[in-house]
């Protein structure tokens, strides 16, 4: 096969060669005379006609193998854009997937953006909620009912409602929120939400700020502890020499016990003194747990007690069965000797009886006897 490169090359050789026969020939015709002239004419002509022949012949085997060629070239072009023409449907296949796949991610997005938007919303709306609750809160008196709910379900979930009263008074008229009644005595339970210097607290910036707010937020929880300490602890009315102070916010529970900076309050010292307990929510329910296994202890006991006094009860009148059993046996005993005794008289008399059946003459002389 002849490569394409190589075509224009084999032409101008031949071209070449006919250039130069004609160029003899042409020499020949003006040098040449007679019939050595016309010889070399007819040799010229023969060889040029040979030439011409061979020329023919390797110009149609060059024509085959340029035929050749280009087929070949034209079959390879046509597998080459076949590949191309695959590979172009493949490479579009697999745009189209991912033009695909982004549109559903992008519809994903959209719809996480349209969750989270309704997310924001619901926060914003909390937000909201939460502020208009910390407005409400700005008065005491609902702070008060709201401690007082908080403290009243947390007594009503452990403790059986004999053991606890709400809203108790004691003889000098202060009123408690709770006393829960224990073996020993009762112990009172004041609910307490020293809030306004709290909520300051929390939205001052400046340390130098917060701690103005904190100092007089401890200053509230101090006032609230000797509050309870000087009405609520009366052990000449039966309660126990301490009592507890319910905060029902775990956060504000938690900045009232954390251990003070330089110069502030110790809370927990200050409480101890007065004998007054802090406690949160959870705090509280471990109490009151604790009090309810007390109680549980307690009711026991006073089974056990009653019990006790059941069995002394039945072993005195199971001494008085006993006493009668042994009475009844006694007659039984006196009356099985008196059976015996008829018993036997009985017997002699039926004995009597019949010797009067057998020998009625005998009978008769024995009795004129």
């Amino acid at each position: 096969m002849i490569m394409p490169e190589v075509l224009p090359v084999i032409i101008g050789l031949l071209v070449l060669l006919l250039i130069g026969a004609a160029a003899a020939l042409v020499l020949l015709l003006r040098q040449g005379r007679g019939r050595q002239m016309d010889s070399s004419l007819q040799l010229m002509q023969q060889q040029i006609n040979h030439l011409s022949d061979q020329q023919e012949i390797r110009l149609d085997k060059v024509g085959a193998q340029v035929s050749g060629s280009i087929q070949q070239m034209t079959a390879n072009l046509n597998e080459r854009l076949h590949q191309h023409q695959v590979l172009t449907q493949e490479v579009q296949k697999a745009m189209t997937e991912r033009l695909e796949s982004a549109g559903k991610t992008i519809g994903d997005v959209k719809g996480q953006l349209g969750q989270l938007s309704q997310a924001t919303q619901n926060i914003l709306q909390v937000g909201g909620e939460v502020r208009k609750l910390q407005d409400i809160l700005q008065s005491p008196k609902l702070r008060g009912g709201l401690g007082e709910w908080s403290l009243e379900n947390l007594l009503a979930e452990v403790l059986p409602a004999p053991h606890y009263q709400l809203q108790y008074t004691f003889t000098t008229g202060n009123k408690v929120d709770a006393l829960v009644r224990l073996g020993q005595g009762s112990v009172s339970i004041d609910a307490k939400f020293p809030l306004p210097n709290f909520m300051a607290l929390l939205e001052a910036g400046e340390e130098s700020v917060r701690a103005k707010y904190r100092r007089a937020f401890l200053k509230d929880v101090c006032r609230r502890i000797d509050e309870i300490a000087d009405k609520y602890i009366l052990p000449e009315e039966g309660t126990l020499d301490f009592a507890l102070m319910y905060i029902p916010a775990e956060n504000v529970y938690y900045e009232t016990t954390v251990a003070p900076a330089g110069g502030e309050v110790d809370i927990n010292s200050y409480a101890r003194q007065r004998k007054v307990f802090l406690v949160s929510p959870n705090t509280l329910y471990s109490y009151l747990m604790t009090i309810a296994a007390g109680l549980k202890g307690l009711q026991i006991e006073r089974n056990a007690r009653l019990i006790y006094e059941q069995l002394a009860h039945l072993g005195s009148e199971l001494e008085l069965f006993v006493a009668d059993y042994a009475l009844v046996g006694k007659h039984l005993g006196n009356a099985r000797a008196k059976y015996d005794e008829a018993g036997k008289k009985l017997d002699h008399f039926s004995m009597r009886l019949q010797n009067l059946d057998s020998d009625p003459a005998q009978s008769g002389a024995t009795q004129n006897s």
